[in-house]
């Protein structure tokens, strides 16, 4: 890759992640995106068209902006969800990502652990934000989760900040949530901006953590970090 001065990744948005990861060390190497994954919660970010010769025409443009990332314990991501939808990320990508059958499987064997909520702090730039059950906790750069879901309005890979929401639950108060993703409108979970999010198990229990729809593993403790301008990206930004 050391003699391109572009890299087109074709994938879903792991795929994607795994290339931040590589183009970070690459200044002057510029990514673009054909979407081919399940989720491409990417492709609503750049404002991808779905036929191809329009995305082709796109990344022929080349129209390319530095854009702000979540290091995850070192791994670099658009988003990162701590809690249930790691859960069903591990199980979807264990039952061999089968897309829409595949998701709603992982979901529907997901759901006994929304009574599972373990006792949680998250602290963001150092003040404790929230200290209880947590359901899901989402970081990022990006307003979007696969889909297109609205999980994180008001995200934004170019404001040099991390958006958090701390999703605490209970089950239904999650589902009623997720309906407000679904049509586009404001969570009742409030935003926070901030450099740095920590998350801390208050009990025996790891906390699972996904990276882009790629789980990263569980601990009990967990560092969120903005890395700004890491990579170059093209995509429809005007």
């Amino acid at each position: 890759m050391d003699s391109y001065g572009t890299a087109i990744i074709a994938g879903g948005d792991g795929s994607l992640s795994v290339a931040y990861n590589v183009a970070a060390a690459r200044p002057d190497l510029t990514l673009g995106y054909l979407p081919a994954g399940f989720g491409n919660a990417t492709s609503h970010l750049l404002r991808m068209p779905r036929d191809p010769g329009e995305i082709a025409e796109v990344l022929r443009r080349g129209d390319a902006r530095p854009i702000d990332l979540v290091s995850v314990d070192g791994r670099l991501a658009l988003f990162a969800g701590a809690g249930w939808d790691a859960l069903v990320a591990g199980r979807y990508a264990d039952a061999g990502a089968r897309r829409l059958p595949g998701w709603a499987a992982a979901v529907a064997r997901s759901v006994p652990g929304l009574w599972r909520r373990p006792q949680a702090e998250v602290r963001a730039d150092g003040w404790t934000v929230h200290r209880g059950p947590l359901e899901l906790l989402v970081v990022g750069t990006t307003p979007f989760y696969g889909r297109g879901l609205r999980v994180n309005p008001g995200a934004r890979p170019d404001a040099g900040r991390l958006s958090l929401r701390v999703y605490p639950g209970p089950a239904p108060r999650l589902a009623l949530e997720a309906g407000r993703w679904a049509i586009g409108s404001l969570p009742h979970a409030e935003r926070v901006d901030a450099s740095e999010v920590t998350l801390h198990a208050l009990d025996e229990d790891e906390i699972p953590v996904q990276a882009d729809g790629d789980v990263v593993g569980s601990a009990a403790a967990w560092t969120f970090e903005l890395r700004p301008e890491a990579v170059r990206l093209i995509g429809r930004w005007d």
